[in-house]
């Protein structure tokens, strides 16, 4: 009869498993398998022990190895040869000594450090105080200063000549006659006829007298007075051009409602036409964002996340007063 040795080994062989790798799948160590395959048992502590060992590789190898176990007899006996270890005591972990620290001779008190310490800690809050107050102090005092130098400077008054001072000129006096002066000394003086026109004298004219020219003098401006202007009538093709021209300019453009309803939480960040940028993050809880403007830049991560409305109406794609980013 073949031995089971090589049994196992061709069994092993042509499974191309070496001993380390059956060892590790059937947890036996590779020694005993290899006197197993060499059929040498006089290692094992006790027949009971290759006993098992046989039945668990014959199992792993798909052999059959009951004919081999009559041949084994159960032994009284059991050693421990190869397993001692198990019943030697743990070996001792080494005792930590705490090191006691050494306190150096002297005259030095555990109090001085927190002395020194709160002493530092008064100092620097006092020399911050100091200086918070001078910034806090010092323009008030130079504003101070600055408001009694200047109602402390004199101020300067116009400088009076001392020279000699000059009384207005009379206006010559226009001794040119007038047209109507002259008309008045050319009209003859009617004579009655109460004696011959051969014994009248001669019509002695009348020499005209010097006429004097009134000046006119202008009273001095004041400037305080109103400026007195002359009433003109309104005509009513004035009145109707004035309502036409009031009407005919063109209305402004009228500002649009926009509401921007989130969905889901997202960033969106909204620029109306003319004004600063708004952005934040939404979330769906949130009620609807509205702006009022003529148009709208809007730059959100993702544009399904939001609904926008122009007027209570939802945009339609290509919408010119609103602009996706």
């Amino acid at each position: 009869m073949e031995g089971i040795g090589e049994k196992f080994r061709q069994a092993r062989v042509a499974r191309n498993l070496t001993l380390d790798e059956a060892a590790r799948m059937t947890k036996i160590r590779p020694a005993k398998l290899a006197e197993i395959e060499a059929e040498d048992f006089s290692h094992f502590p006790s027949l009971a022990y290759a006993k098992g060992f046989l039945l668990i590789y014959g199992k792993f190898l798909n052999i059959d190895v009951s004919p081999y176990l009559e041949a084994f007899e159960s032994s009284k006996t059991v050693t421990v040869d190869g397993y001692s270890y198990l019943q030697d005591p743990p070996v001792p972990k080494p005792r930590r000594s705490e090191a006691v620290p050494r306190r150096e001779p002297g005259n030095k008190s555990p109090l001085l450090p927190l002395v020194i310490g709160i002493v530092v800690l008064v100092a620097g809050f006092s020399i911050l105080k100091l200086v918070m107050d001078i910034k806090r102090i010092g323009p008030g005092d130079r504003d101070a200063q600055a408001l009694a130098a200047a109602s402390a400077t004199p101020i300067p008054m116009p400088s009076v000549s001392s020279g000699p001072i000059f009384a207005p000129k009379a206006l010559p006096v226009d001794s040119t006659a007038t047209p109507a002066d002259f008309a008045i000394a050319r009209a003859p003086t009617p004579i009655p006829m109460t004696t011959p026109v051969d014994s009248m004298p001669a019509p002695v004219l009348a020499t005209p007298p010097p006429s004097i020219a009134p000046v006119a003098v202008a009273p001095p401006a004041m400037g305080s007075e109103p400026e007195v202007r002359r009433a003109e009538r309104v005509h009513p093709e004035d009145l109707a051009r004035a309502q036409a021209a009031s009407v005919s300019p063109s209305a402004s453009p009228a500002a649009n409602r926009f509401d921007i309803r989130p969905l889901r939480k997202t960033y969106l960040r909204v620029t109306v036409e003319g004004g600063r940028p708004v952005e934040r993050w939404l979330d769906a809880s949130e009620a609807p964002l509205q702006f009022s403007g003529r148009r709208i830049a809007v730059r959100v991560l993702d544009p399904a996340a939001v609904e926008i409305r122009k007027n209570g109406k939802v945009i339609a794609p290509g919408d010119a007063d609103v602009r996706i980013e």
